[in-house]
């Protein structure tokens, strides 16, 4: 079950967001050595636990790619200068980083875990939580995913061939025995899943294929979904929109474009 949620998101046509000024108006503090990847991660996930008084939790962090501008600072000072790259600017292309910064800033000790996947980011580390929540290894869990890009956005758009927007997502949550999440390797087996759920509402990934939407749509009732397509095909924001405005029982549908399809149900 949700206890809170949050959804940071900015259209980058007018430019990178600059995520460092919302962390410091979240917090007064000043991140020294942190890149915009673990600022706007930061800005996600402390701004889902302001809404909540409970601090105890395990933390699970899902990224498609990234520090995308870190990465590619990086590897330019290897490949194109020549030289090895700062330390800290070296260590701001790990993926974990932000939860180090996270953590400290929490003044705590918590097991986290951070997972990539270019398109099923946040359902994999939903599914990780749900596994220690079944085991009950945890109580409450805050998860999140995390969007960025580098400047120039027109370089970056056309390599990852998705529109230039950021956002960080976050849930706050504690077990309910109905949460689940699932894969599926085809179509079939995904419609036959769902059969059992056909009297509920569903969001669908954006870039659903049409064919199989139109047999989706026979079997269940789908939800309009205005989310932009982004590295990780938006399931966190259209998770996080839906409990921030409904704050009713989730039914969501993934697509990863090679034929892949996730499941996810949060009650």
């Amino acid at each position: 079950m949700i206890l809170s949620s949050s959804f940071l998101a900015f259209s980058a046509k007018d430019g990178l967001k600059n995520w460092e000024e919302i962390v410091k108006d979240l917090t007064q503090v000043k991140f020294r050595r942190a890149d915009r990847f673990s600022h706007a991660v930061l800005s996600g996930a402390i701004s889902c636990l302001n809404q909540h008084q409970l601090k105890e939790f395990a933390l699970y962090f899902g990224a498609s790619n990234g520090s995308l501008e870190s990465v590619k600072n990086s590897q330019d000072n290897i490949f194109l200068q020549n030289r090895f790259p700062l330390p800290f600017a070296f260590i701001n292309t790990l993926s974990g980083t932000p939860l180090f910064f996270l953590l400290q800033y929490l003044n705590m000790q918590t097991p986290a875990i951070s997972t990539a996947h270019s398109h099923f980011a946040f359902e994999n580390a939903l599914s990780l939580a749900l596994i220690d929540f079944k085991q009950k290894r945890i109580k409450n869990a805050l998860i999140g995913v995390c969007d960025v890009w580098y400047e120039p956005l027109e370089q970056s758009r056309k390599k990852f061939d998705c529109e230039a927007h950021e956002f960080s997502a976050w849930v706050f949550m504690e077990h309910n025995a109905k949460d689940c999440v699932n894969f599926f390797s085809n179509f079939e087996k995904l419609l036959k899943f769902i059969k059992q759920f056909e009297a509920n509402p569903f969001y669908i990934s954006p870039d659903f294929p049409k064919k199989e939407y139109d047999e989706l749509k026979k079997i269940v009732q789908i939800c309009p979904n205005n989310a932009v397509k982004t590295i990780t095909n938006s399931s966190a924001s259209v998770i996080c929109e839906h409990f921030a405005h409904t704050k009713t029982p989730l039914f969501y549908i993934g697509y990863d474009s090679i034929g892949g399809y996730s499941f996810v149900n949060i009650n």
